[in-house]
């Protein structure tokens, strides 16, 4: 899973809850994927797996997206091709409120993302929205005052 394209094979390594990223090369940094279930990894992606109780996997996956990009630009390694290593990882400050406050956020950025990326919700009320501000604007722009003779 180092690209945005999920790739499909038969067989699995993992049947959990994980944030899956990659290790090196153009998506350090950009690319995040939350996969719950069955998944199977290539050689340079990182898996992080919470364990912790008190950490909303979802949570953690939202940070990472928001603020790894940043913190890693400091701290990777650079050579022909951007890479991380696992202390990066292992060291990089996640904020953690308490658990009612990380599903909260959770949830808001999920209907958020739903709204965005849901090309079955989000789009289609888009659409309609975009279709009334035209009728509005066209019917306004297409009435005219009687003029006296």
């Amino acid at each position: 899973m180092r690209s945005q394209e999920v790739r499909r094979k038969n067989d699995y390594e993992f049947d959990e809850i994980a944030i899956i990223t990659s290790g090196d090369g153009v998506g350090v940094g950009k690319i995040y994927h939350y996969v719950e279930g069955k998944y199977a990894l290539h050689q340079r992606a990182y898996r992080i797996h919470i364990i912790d109780e008190k950490v909303n996997s979802k949570y953690y996956f939202y940070y990472m997206k928001s603020a790894f990009l940043p913190y890693i630009e400091k701290t990777s390694f650079h050579s022909s091709v951007t890479s991380i290593r696992r202390p990066m990882l292992n060291e990089f400050p996640v904020p953690i409120p308490p658990l009612a406050e990380q599903e909260r956020i959770v949830s808001i950025l999920d209907r958020f993302d739903k709204l965005c990326n849901d090309i079955s919700e989000g789009l289609p009320a888009e659409i309609e929205a975009r279709q009334k501000q035209y009728e509005y604007y066209r019917d306004r722009l297409l009435s005219f005052k009687e003029m006296k003779k």
